[in-house]
Protein backbone atom coordinates (compact mmCIF):
# COMPACT_ATOMS: atom_id res chain seq x y z
CA UNK A 1 0.00 0.00 0.00
CA UNK A 2 1.63 3.59 -0.75
CA UNK A 3 0.95 6.40 1.65
CA UNK A 4 -1.87 8.11 -0.67
CA UNK A 5 -3.53 4.17 0.13
CA UNK A 6 -2.57 4.37 4.00
CA UNK A 7 -4.06 7.98 4.76
CA UNK A 8 -7.25 7.03 3.07
CA UNK A 9 -7.43 4.20 5.61
CA UNK A 10 -6.23 6.68 8.27
CA UNK A 11 -7.92 9.72 7.67
CA UNK A 12 -11.65 9.13 9.31
CA UNK A 13 -9.40 7.91 12.38
CA UNK A 14 -7.17 11.08 11.90
CA UNK A 15 -9.71 13.73 12.77
CA UNK A 16 -11.09 12.08 15.64
CA UNK A 17 -7.77 12.35 16.94
CA UNK A 18 -7.79 8.66 17.23
CA UNK A 19 -4.32 7.99 15.67
CA UNK A 20 -1.24 6.51 17.33
CA UNK A 21 1.27 9.07 17.00
CA UNK A 22 3.11 7.64 14.11
CA UNK A 23 -0.32 7.49 12.13
CA UNK A 24 -0.78 10.84 13.01
CA UNK A 25 2.43 12.00 11.80
CA UNK A 26 2.25 10.17 8.65
CA UNK A 27 -1.06 11.71 7.55
CA UNK A 28 -0.24 15.62 8.44
CA UNK A 29 3.02 15.16 6.52
CA UNK A 30 1.20 13.60 3.64
CA UNK A 31 -1.62 16.54 4.02
CA UNK A 32 1.40 19.02 3.13
CA UNK A 33 1.57 17.95 -0.67
CA UNK A 34 -2.04 16.37 -1.20
CA UNK A 35 -4.52 18.69 -2.07
CA UNK A 36 -7.24 15.98 -2.20
CA UNK A 37 -6.53 14.36 0.94
CA UNK A 38 -6.32 17.76 2.52
CA UNK A 39 -9.64 18.63 1.88
CA UNK A 40 -11.02 15.36 2.83
CA UNK A 41 -9.23 16.36 6.12
CA UNK A 42 -11.00 19.29 6.50
CA UNK A 43 -14.24 18.15 5.56
CA UNK A 44 -13.81 15.97 8.46
CA UNK A 45 -12.74 17.31 11.00
CA UNK A 46 -15.70 19.71 10.60
CA UNK A 47 -18.00 17.04 10.48
CA UNK A 48 -16.12 15.95 14.10
CA UNK A 49 -16.23 19.52 15.86
CA UNK A 50 -19.97 19.72 14.30
CA UNK A 51 -20.67 16.18 16.40
CA UNK A 52 -19.03 17.29 19.14
CA UNK A 53 -16.91 14.21 18.08
CA UNK A 54 -13.75 15.57 19.79
CA UNK A 55 -14.90 14.98 23.18
CA UNK A 56 -15.85 11.00 22.52
CA UNK A 57 -14.05 8.18 24.85
CA UNK A 58 -11.76 6.17 22.59
CA UNK A 59 -12.57 2.98 21.73
CA UNK A 60 -10.94 0.23 23.36
CA UNK A 61 -7.96 -0.27 21.13
CA UNK A 62 -8.72 -4.13 20.37
CA UNK A 63 -11.84 -2.98 18.61
CA UNK A 64 -10.02 -0.69 16.98
CA UNK A 65 -7.78 -3.50 15.52
CA UNK A 66 -10.61 -5.76 14.52
CA UNK A 67 -12.12 -2.57 12.70
CA UNK A 68 -9.08 -1.71 10.60
CA UNK A 69 -8.16 -5.48 9.98
CA UNK A 70 -11.76 -5.72 8.67
CA UNK A 71 -11.46 -2.86 6.37
CA UNK A 72 -8.11 -3.72 5.04
CA UNK A 73 -9.38 -6.92 3.93
CA UNK A 74 -12.12 -5.68 2.49
CA UNK A 75 -10.25 -3.20 0.62
CA UNK A 76 -8.76 -5.49 -2.53
CA UNK A 77 -11.97 -6.77 -3.12
CA UNK A 78 -13.72 -3.38 -3.30
CA UNK A 79 -11.21 -1.53 -5.72
CA UNK A 80 -11.64 -4.68 -7.95
CA UNK A 81 -15.12 -4.22 -8.20
CA UNK A 82 -14.13 -0.92 -8.52
CA UNK A 83 -11.34 -0.76 -11.72
CA UNK A 84 -13.87 -3.69 -13.40
CA UNK A 85 -16.62 -1.45 -12.93
CA UNK A 86 -14.72 1.83 -14.38
CA UNK A 87 -13.54 -0.33 -17.52
CA UNK A 88 -17.29 -1.84 -17.79
CA UNK A 89 -18.78 1.46 -17.82
CA UNK A 90 -16.73 2.51 -20.89
CA UNK A 91 -16.91 -0.42 -22.89
CA UNK A 92 -21.03 0.12 -22.63
CA UNK A 93 -20.60 3.31 -24.15
CA UNK A 94 -18.36 2.08 -27.19
CA UNK A 95 -20.44 -0.30 -27.82
CA UNK A 96 -23.60 1.59 -27.80
CA UNK A 97 -21.94 4.05 -29.89
CA UNK A 98 -21.03 1.62 -32.40
CA UNK A 99 -24.48 0.01 -32.24
CA UNK A 100 -25.62 3.27 -33.66
CA UNK A 101 -23.06 3.89 -36.43
CA UNK A 102 -23.89 3.66 -40.07
CA UNK A 103 -22.58 0.79 -42.24
CA UNK A 104 -20.47 3.80 -44.32
CA UNK A 105 -18.60 5.40 -40.84
CA UNK A 106 -16.91 2.21 -40.56
CA UNK A 107 -14.72 2.88 -42.96
CA UNK A 108 -13.93 6.63 -41.75
CA UNK A 109 -10.55 7.08 -41.84
CA UNK A 110 -8.30 7.22 -38.18
CA UNK A 111 -4.49 8.77 -38.31
CA UNK A 112 -3.42 5.92 -36.12
CA UNK A 113 -5.09 2.87 -37.38
CA UNK A 114 -6.22 3.78 -40.39
CA UNK A 115 -10.12 3.13 -40.05
CA UNK A 116 -12.94 3.25 -37.40
CA UNK A 117 -13.11 -0.44 -37.79
CA UNK A 118 -9.30 -0.43 -37.81
CA UNK A 119 -9.51 1.37 -34.11
CA UNK A 120 -11.79 -1.18 -32.77
CA UNK A 121 -9.84 -4.15 -34.20
CA UNK A 122 -6.92 -2.43 -32.22
CA UNK A 123 -8.68 -1.97 -29.18
CA UNK A 124 -9.84 -5.69 -29.41
CA UNK A 125 -6.24 -7.11 -29.74
CA UNK A 126 -4.39 -5.36 -26.60
CA UNK A 127 -7.74 -6.51 -24.32
CA UNK A 128 -7.07 -9.72 -25.40
CA UNK A 129 -3.16 -9.16 -24.91
CA UNK A 130 -4.70 -8.95 -20.42
CA UNK A 131 -6.99 -11.48 -20.68
CA UNK A 132 -4.37 -14.11 -22.09
CA UNK A 133 -1.58 -12.44 -19.79
CA UNK A 134 -4.99 -13.54 -17.04
CA UNK A 135 -5.18 -16.95 -18.37
CA UNK A 136 -8.76 -16.18 -20.15
CA UNK A 137 -9.91 -16.93 -23.28
CA UNK A 138 -9.07 -15.06 -26.23
CA UNK A 139 -11.68 -14.18 -28.64
CA UNK A 140 -10.58 -14.65 -32.07
CA UNK A 141 -10.48 -11.57 -34.89
CA UNK A 142 -11.94 -12.31 -37.33
CA UNK A 143 -11.19 -10.79 -40.73
CA UNK A 144 -14.30 -10.48 -42.05
CA UNK A 145 -17.10 -7.15 -41.77
CA UNK A 146 -16.56 -4.78 -38.95
CA UNK A 147 -19.92 -5.56 -37.61
CA UNK A 148 -18.34 -9.02 -36.73
CA UNK A 149 -14.68 -7.31 -35.53
CA UNK A 150 -17.31 -5.38 -33.41
CA UNK A 151 -18.80 -8.29 -31.95
CA UNK A 152 -15.47 -10.11 -30.97
CA UNK A 153 -14.19 -6.62 -29.28
CA UNK A 154 -17.41 -7.12 -27.93
CA UNK A 155 -17.42 -10.75 -26.82
CA UNK A 156 -13.41 -10.13 -25.62
CA UNK A 157 -14.89 -7.34 -23.20
CA UNK A 158 -17.02 -9.48 -21.50
CA UNK A 159 -14.57 -12.10 -20.44
CA UNK A 160 -12.85 -9.82 -18.76
CA UNK A 161 -15.34 -8.17 -17.35
CA UNK A 162 -17.32 -11.43 -16.47
CA UNK A 163 -14.11 -12.73 -15.01
CA UNK A 164 -12.55 -9.89 -13.00
CA UNK A 165 -15.90 -8.99 -11.43
CA UNK A 166 -15.97 -11.59 -8.93
CA UNK A 167 -12.21 -11.90 -8.23
CA UNK A 168 -11.57 -11.04 -4.38
CA UNK A 169 -7.76 -10.72 -5.11
CA UNK A 170 -5.37 -10.84 -7.78
CA UNK A 171 -4.87 -6.99 -8.18
CA UNK A 172 -0.93 -7.42 -7.84
CA UNK A 173 -0.89 -10.41 -10.60
CA UNK A 174 1.76 -9.05 -12.84
CA UNK A 175 0.28 -8.72 -16.50
CA UNK A 176 1.56 -6.55 -19.71
CA UNK A 177 0.35 -3.24 -20.40
CA UNK A 178 -0.65 -1.90 -24.06
CA UNK A 179 2.59 0.02 -25.40
CA UNK A 180 3.73 0.88 -28.27
CA UNK A 181 7.04 -0.49 -27.70
CA UNK A 182 7.77 -3.57 -25.49
CA UNK A 183 4.65 -4.03 -23.27
CA UNK A 184 6.05 -3.18 -20.18
CA UNK A 185 5.09 -5.53 -17.02
CA UNK A 186 2.93 -3.60 -14.28
CA UNK A 187 0.31 -5.32 -11.83
CA UNK A 188 -3.21 -5.65 -12.68
CA UNK A 189 -4.68 -2.80 -11.36
CA UNK A 190 -2.82 -0.58 -13.24
CA UNK A 191 -3.82 -2.73 -16.37
CA UNK A 192 -7.06 -2.59 -15.82
CA UNK A 193 -6.78 1.87 -15.37
CA UNK A 194 -5.80 1.35 -18.83
CA UNK A 195 -7.85 -0.22 -20.52
CA UNK A 196 -10.76 2.00 -19.06
CA UNK A 197 -8.21 4.69 -20.27
CA UNK A 198 -7.60 3.16 -23.66
CA UNK A 199 -11.78 2.55 -24.08
CA UNK A 200 -12.41 5.91 -23.05
CA UNK A 201 -9.53 7.19 -25.82
CA UNK A 202 -10.98 5.36 -28.41
CA UNK A 203 -14.58 6.06 -27.84
CA UNK A 204 -13.61 9.97 -28.49
CA UNK A 205 -11.79 8.95 -31.18
CA UNK A 206 -14.77 6.99 -33.05
CA UNK A 207 -16.92 9.48 -31.77
CA UNK A 208 -14.90 12.75 -33.45
CA UNK A 209 -14.71 10.07 -36.46
CA UNK A 210 -18.79 10.01 -36.53
CA UNK A 211 -19.65 13.40 -35.79
CA UNK A 212 -20.18 12.29 -32.09
CA UNK A 213 -17.97 15.14 -29.75
CA UNK A 214 -16.12 13.73 -27.17
CA UNK A 215 -16.99 12.97 -23.36
CA UNK A 216 -15.44 12.99 -20.04
CA UNK A 217 -14.64 10.50 -17.67
CA UNK A 218 -15.87 10.73 -13.76
CA UNK A 219 -13.53 12.48 -11.64
CA UNK A 220 -12.34 9.59 -10.01
CA UNK A 221 -11.45 7.88 -13.52
CA UNK A 222 -9.84 11.08 -14.55
CA UNK A 223 -7.49 10.66 -11.04
CA UNK A 224 -6.48 6.99 -11.48
CA UNK A 225 -5.22 7.87 -15.29
CA UNK A 226 -3.19 10.42 -13.66
CA UNK A 227 -1.69 8.04 -10.68
CA UNK A 228 -0.91 5.81 -13.80
CA UNK A 229 0.82 8.63 -15.37
CA UNK A 230 2.73 9.83 -12.70
CA UNK A 231 4.05 6.48 -11.33
CA UNK A 232 5.49 5.65 -15.29
CA UNK A 233 6.93 9.08 -15.53
CA UNK A 234 9.83 8.98 -12.93
CA UNK A 235 11.66 5.86 -14.38
CA UNK A 236 11.20 6.78 -17.63
CA UNK A 237 12.72 10.49 -16.72
CA UNK A 238 15.55 9.33 -14.15
CA UNK A 239 17.92 9.39 -16.81
CA UNK A 240 18.46 12.95 -16.80
CA UNK A 241 19.13 16.04 -14.67
CA UNK A 242 15.26 16.32 -14.02
CA UNK A 243 14.64 16.68 -10.39
CA UNK A 244 11.39 16.74 -8.30
CA UNK A 245 8.63 17.23 -10.84
CA UNK A 246 5.30 18.50 -9.39
CA UNK A 247 2.18 17.71 -11.47
CA UNK A 248 -0.90 20.49 -10.11
CA UNK A 249 -4.00 19.43 -12.08
CA UNK A 250 -7.01 21.50 -12.27
CA UNK A 251 -10.65 21.07 -12.81
CA UNK A 252 -12.17 17.24 -13.39
CA UNK A 253 -10.28 15.06 -11.19
CA UNK A 254 -7.55 17.61 -10.25
CA UNK A 255 -4.77 17.51 -7.49
CA UNK A 256 -1.52 16.81 -7.02
CA UNK A 257 1.66 14.72 -7.46
CA UNK A 258 4.91 15.14 -6.61
CA UNK A 259 6.93 13.26 -8.97
CA UNK A 260 10.92 12.39 -7.75
CA UNK A 261 12.73 12.27 -10.85
CA UNK A 262 16.12 11.86 -9.99
CA UNK A 263 18.75 15.00 -9.32
CA UNK A 264 18.44 18.65 -10.08
CA UNK A 265 16.15 21.59 -9.17
CA UNK A 266 12.57 21.18 -8.54
CA UNK A 267 9.58 21.88 -11.19
CA UNK A 268 5.92 22.42 -10.80
CA UNK A 269 3.30 22.37 -14.00
CA UNK A 270 0.03 23.91 -13.70
CA UNK A 271 -2.52 22.53 -16.23
CA UNK A 272 -6.36 21.15 -16.66
CA UNK A 273 -6.53 17.41 -15.33
CA UNK A 274 -8.59 16.48 -18.22
CA UNK A 275 -6.26 17.69 -21.04
CA UNK A 276 -3.25 15.97 -19.57
CA UNK A 277 -4.70 13.05 -19.57
CA UNK A 278 -5.15 13.27 -23.19
CA UNK A 279 -1.88 14.34 -23.69
CA UNK A 280 -0.81 10.93 -21.93
CA UNK A 281 -2.77 9.50 -25.15
CA UNK A 282 -1.46 11.46 -27.38
CA UNK A 283 -4.22 12.99 -28.46
CA UNK A 284 -3.25 16.67 -27.32
CA UNK A 285 0.36 18.10 -28.03
CA UNK A 286 2.74 18.37 -25.90
CA UNK A 287 3.71 21.94 -27.35
CA UNK A 288 -0.16 22.93 -27.29
CA UNK A 289 -1.27 21.87 -23.82
CA UNK A 290 -2.23 24.72 -21.97
CA UNK A 291 -0.13 24.53 -19.42
CA UNK A 292 1.99 27.09 -16.99
CA UNK A 293 5.80 26.25 -15.13
CA UNK A 294 7.26 27.35 -12.26
CA UNK A 295 11.21 26.23 -12.22
CA UNK A 296 12.60 24.90 -15.15
CA UNK A 297 11.08 25.27 -18.59
CA UNK A 298 13.06 23.02 -20.14
CA UNK A 299 12.28 20.27 -17.32
CA UNK A 300 8.85 21.10 -17.92
CA UNK A 301 9.02 20.68 -21.58
CA UNK A 302 10.55 16.77 -21.70
CA UNK A 303 8.28 16.10 -18.92
CA UNK A 304 4.80 16.84 -20.97
CA UNK A 305 6.62 15.21 -24.49
CA UNK A 306 7.70 12.00 -22.69
CA UNK A 307 4.14 11.97 -20.77
CA UNK A 308 2.88 11.88 -24.42
CA UNK A 309 4.95 8.86 -25.29
CA UNK A 310 2.99 6.91 -22.70
CA UNK A 311 -0.33 5.72 -24.12
CA UNK A 312 -1.34 2.36 -26.20
CA UNK A 313 -0.77 3.35 -29.45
Amino acid sequence: MDVHDEVLDLIGAWALDACDPDEAATVDAHLIGCATCAAEARRLRSAASWLAADRVVPAPPALRHRVLATAHAARPAALMRTLVGAYAGQAAMLDRLLGAVRADDWARPDPRHETVSGVVAHLAGNDAMLAADLGLPVVPLPAGPAREVHAAWRAQSRVLVDALTGRDGGLDQRVRLAHTGPPPLRPLRDALVQRAFETWTHLDDIGAAVGRGTTTPPPEQVRRIVDLAAALLPGVLADGSTGTVRLVLEGTGGGEWTLPCGPGDDTTIYADAVEFTRLVANRRGADSLPHTTTGSPAVSTRVLHVAATLGCD
